[in-house]
This record gives C-alpha cells, sequence and structure tokens, in this order.
C-alpha cells in the first residue's frame, strides 16, 4: 500500500530519553539539540519554529519533548527532510549516530484546531504545557468530541490560573527508534522495540506559569457533558506537565 500524501498545517514532536549516560549526559544531549540538530532542521525550507520543553516529572519515561510546527507537514516526506538532517555530530560521543545514544519516538500530527481567548500567545509566554492524548471509543464520535470542547472544554480550560491557549492535532503517523535507525540505514538491534500506537488525539494546553493549579484543573473536568465523554473514550492518557525550556527560530507555535 503506497503512503499517503500529508499536506498542510501540522506538527513534528519527538519524545526521547538518553540510553547510554555513561557516555551521554544531559548537558551534552542539550548542547547536540540546541548547537547542532536543532539549527539544522530550521535550515531547511520547511521548518521555521522549534520549541524545546523538559517533563516535570523526574521519573518520566521520556523526559525531552521537542515541537516543530510546520505550515505543511509533507514536508517531512520530503528528500530534503531525509536526506538533510544529519544523525552524526561531532558534539556526540564517538560522534554518534544519534539513535545509539538516545530513544526517539517520533509523531506526525495534523493540526485541528485552537483556542485563544485572549489573543495571540508571543514568544517567551508560555512556561507550562499539558499535553494530553485522546482514543475515541465507539459511544463517542469525533463530532461529539470536537463539541465538547468548542462548546465547553475550551472556556473551562481559560478558567484555570495562567492559562493562555490550546492547539489540537490528530496524529497521522509514529516511528520507534528502531525504526527511524532503519530509515536512516543503520542495523537492526535486540533493544530496538517498536513503541505502542500514541493516541489518535493530542491537546497541548499553555500556561504562564510553571505549576498548575490542579484543583482548578481537574475542575474543568467535573461537568456531565465531561463525564459523558470520557467515559465513552477508549483511552485518555494521564495528563503530563512539561516546562519550556528554549524556542529557536520565531519561536511560535501556530499563531
Amino acid at each position: 500500500m503506497p503512503t499517503p500524501q500529508l499536506k498542510g498545517p501540522g506538527l513534528l514532536l519527538v519524545n526521547s530519553k538518553i540510553t547510554r549516560p555513561d557516555i551521554l549526559d544531559e548537558e551534552m544531549f542539550i548542547n547536540w539539540y540546541s548547537a547542532d540538530h536543532i539549527p539544522e532542521i530550521l535550515n531547511t525550507s520547511g521548518v521555521d519554529s522549534a520549541l524545546r520543553f523538559k517533563n516535570a516529572d523526574a521519573k518520566a519515561e521520556r523526559p525531552y519533548m521537542v515541537v516543530y510546527p510546520m505550515g505543511n507537514i509533507g514536508f517531512t516526506q520530503s528528500e530534503e527532510y531525509k536526506t538533510k538532517i544529519n544523525i552524526y555530530s561531532d558534539l556526540l560521543p564517538r560522534g554518534g549516530p544519534i539513535y545509539d545514544l538516545v530513544d526517539m519516538d517520533v509523531r506526525v500530527y495534523s493540526f485541528v484546531d485552537k483556542y485563544e481567548p485572549n489573543g495571540p500567545v508571543e514568544p517567551g509566554q508560555t512556561k507550562l504545557v499539558v499535553h494530553g492524548g485522546f482514543d475515541l471509543g465507539d459511544k463517542i464520535t469525533e463530532q461529539d468530541f470536537h463539541d465538547w470542547y468548542n462548546k465547553e472544554h475550551f472556556e473551562n480550560l481559560a478558567k484555570v490560573p495562567g492559562y493562555l491557549r490550546s492547539t489540537r492535532y490528530q496524529l497521522l503517523g509514529h516511528r520507534s527508534n528502531g525504526q527511524m535507525r532503519a530509515a536512516g540505514g543503520l542495523p537492526p538491534r535486540e533493544e530496538d522495540v517498536d513503541t505502542p500506537t500514541p493516541a489518535k488525539f493530542l491537546a497541548l494546553h499553555e500556561f504562564t506559569v510553571d505549576e498548575a493549579d490542579m484543583k482548578a484543573f481537574i475542575s474543568t473536568i467535573d461537568t456531565d457533558w465531561s463525564r459523558r465523554i470520557l467515559g465513552g473514550a477508549a483511552r485518555v492518557e494521564n495528563p503530563a506537565y512539561y516546562r519550556f525550556m528554549q524556542g529557536c527560530g520565531d519561536g511560535r507555535l501556530f499563531q
């Protein structure tokens, strides 16, 4: 079956963890990201912005997250994307490749919508992002889900202290570290296993504060409509809280 053609605005999201802490520490990893990898991606024709985050939970499986908003997510299928982004670097131990040192979970999403009750968010405003995934069940339709967000849930989120805005996405595809190795022409390894398919729908909720008001956040789903939607879901991921670390390029997320 041919690979479906991707198009339209979307998000490339990469979650990662260091797997060789004996030779690669966090400082070296972040330096590679900030001084080499992200600038190389921003030097392509398809990406103008990158935002780097770290999970607030020190025990998170993959604590690092970088998102790259794109005007045309089809760029991820281009020869430029496939051939001009290096997996080797002088900033990595033994020169890399990066997939020998770090486990990466790579996801591609289409842009669904955004909610900005206070107007456009400028670079530097976001301090915290709450990441949540959702799979529909047989009892609710996509229209039910979108109506809940647009007619109730967004407005309730806006009442949480520090709330800025939300953006929502739909999963188009994902690759495990082993699949990324294979795409880079590297041999398979026993330790490379397929990662579970992420939830179909993703929401990123942005805040101006470093810590979310948990009581206020939980209260946003204390409604009959929320209970019906969440009760009919096939999967509702526990929210993950990511602190903003760095913005590169124009530093914007779908303005």
